[in-house]
């Protein structure tokens, strides 16, 4: 059997590979181990061991947001062998999982736009150049945590329309106080600002809503898409939350700069299992 992860920083989705079928496992919490320890991300697994005979795990195969170096991968790889075991331990990032399960073994551009956001030029056998997320800080254009996070700036900062203000109200508990603790002060502050982002989805029809996210994803194009050689001439697929539930927004701003746009999905990990199950047991 196969153990696959894929995660990203809200959730964790976990499957079991076998020969004859595929068995989805119960999600466990994001991990990005930028963020947290090694002790913190074996406490978020370790809940899978009740799911899975342990003696059946052949290899284990992770990819995760925030494994974007040797000592990160290093990190989540201690965490996974301490619970499991397993000889043969693989971890590397959701942008690679995002590449398998979307362009194959065909070159592509792929753009992650989910609680943050990622992208990258594939060659059909491995990612070429990426331009750095540089994470919720000094990146993620167009991530959930970049939407939530002018949003609740906006409102702070007494930006955002009046009709919009009292229903923001009426939904969270926020103050300047509240919030520079939460941001400043507590763990996972992106989570804490990807929380507003849903706002956005409900009021997509008022122009406020509208200009916001059409602006992030025209931020993310030209910060990042946009520098990767000859990608008009490449399909450009994406993969995240924020791309698939705003995909007819996304769209019409992709083609503003003649980018040709091939899937939108919400997860990778259903083309993710094909892959790996016909990799091992055909």
């Amino acid at each position: 059997m196969i153990l696959l992860a894929e995660s990203g920083s809200t959730k964790t989705q976990w499957c079991a590979i076998f020969s004859d079928k595929i068995e989805k496992l119960h999600n466990t919490s994001g991990i990005n181990p930028i963020l947290l320890s090694i002790d913190e991300i074996e406490s978020i697994v370790r809940p899978v061991l009740a799911e899975i005979t342990l003696s059946e795990v052949e290899a284990i195969y992770y990819f995760g947001a925030g494994c974007s170096s040797v000592s990160l991968k290093e990190k989540v790889g201690k965490a996974l062998f301490s619970i499991f075991q397993a000889d043969e331990i693989i971890v590397d990032t959701d942008l690679l999982a995002a590449c398998l399960a979307l362009a194959g073994n065909k070159p592509a551009v792929i753009g992650l736009l989910g609680t943050g956001s990622n992208s990258c030029l594939w060659n059909g056998s491995e990612i070429e150049f990426k331009v750095p997320s540089l994470g919720y800080i000094l990146g993620d254009e167009g991530g959930g945590v970049s939407l939530g996070k002018q949003l609740i700036s906006d409102f702070l900062k007494n930006q955002m329309p009046l009709n919009l203000r009292i229903k923001f109200i009426e939904k969270y508990d926020v103050s300047t106080e509240i919030v520079l603790d939460r941001v400043y002060q507590l763990q996972m502050p992106n989570r804490y600002l990807a929380g507003f982002a849903p706002f956005i989805e409900k009021n997509i029809k008022e122009d406020y809503c509208l200009d916001l996210i059409t602006g992030q994803f025209d931020c993310f194009l030209k910060r990042n898409i946009l520098q990767y050689k000859n990608v008009t001439e490449l399909d450009l697929h994406f993969c995240g939350s924020i791309a698939y539930v705003h995909r007819n927004l996304l769209v019409p701003v992709c083609e503003k700069y003649n980018l040709n746009v091939g899937k939108i999905v919400k997860e990778p990990l259903d083309d993710l299992t094909q892959f790996l199950k016909e990799k091992f047991y055909y």
